[in-house]
């Protein structure tokens, strides 16, 4: 992949929210890594996560959601929003960038002891997440829209 282009609401190129592992697979191969998680201790995994070093990205999907693709996170500095390259800018730079796109964010500071420099931007309206370590950008995470708090808007 030569650019990621973050599509809000709606995935990266051809892969779409919601589709399903099989699809990925098509479209990627497999994975180099899977990962599994749950939510409460002692339940199944509710989430699994696939890793795929070569491009830098990352997909999950969620047995809520009937296992389809839930959720995408780049950590590529091919990776474009809004036409611009993110990765590596600093926090001020990116809300810099998204006030001059008209684009709304509240800014966390989650730094801890173990975890220094920790601190994440969030996007609300368009579910992008933006991770940053010891002060620059390493991650974009986004998923599709909500309609509300219940309901997702899957793409077509």
């Amino acid at each position: 992949m030569k650019h990621i282009e973050v599509k809000t609401g709606e995935g990266l190129g051809d892969i779409k929210f919601g589709i399903t592992k099989d699809a990925l697979v098509e479209l990627l191969g497999q994975p180099d890594e899977k990962d599994g998680f749950s939510y409460d201790e002692g339940d199944d995994n509710d989430t699994e996560a696939w890793h795929y070093d070569e491009f830098e990205l990352s997909f999950s999907f969620d047995k809520d959601d009937d296992w389809r693709l839930g959720t995408i996170a780049s950590s590529s500095e091919a990776t474009l929003f809004e036409g611009e390259k993110i990765i590596g800018l600093d926090v001020d730079s990116l809300l810099n960038l998204l006030k001059h796109k008209g684009i709304d964010a509240e800014s966390e500071d989650l730094s801890t002891t173990e975890i220094p420099n920790h601190h994440v931007v969030v996007v609300e309206q368009e579910s992008i997440n933006f991770w940053f370590e010891d002060g620059k950008l390493s991650e974009i995470q986004w998923s599709p829209m909500w309609a509300d708090e219940e309901t997702i808007i899957w793409p077509n």
